[in-house]
């Protein structure tokens, strides 16, 4: 899934880990900077998905 903002939470975590896994077996690979730079973008956007759902609390609460 490329967008964080349609996964839950466990999903979103759980595809994070995964992106990041893909990342390190393309750098052990030997891939260059600038073909891990689509991952590394997509990787940051999880990232602020997971840190924007953390500050912000849940509507039904």
């Amino acid at each position: 899934m490329l967008d964080p903002r349609v996964l839950d939470n466990h999903e979103l975590d759980a595809e994070l880990a995964a992106l990041r896994r893909g990342r390190d077996a393309s750098m052990d690979e030997g891939a260059r900077d600038v073909d891990l730079a689509d991952a590394d973008r997509l990787i940051e956007r999880f990232e602020e998905e997971i840190r924007r759902r953390h500050e912000d609390p849940p509507a039904d609460l």
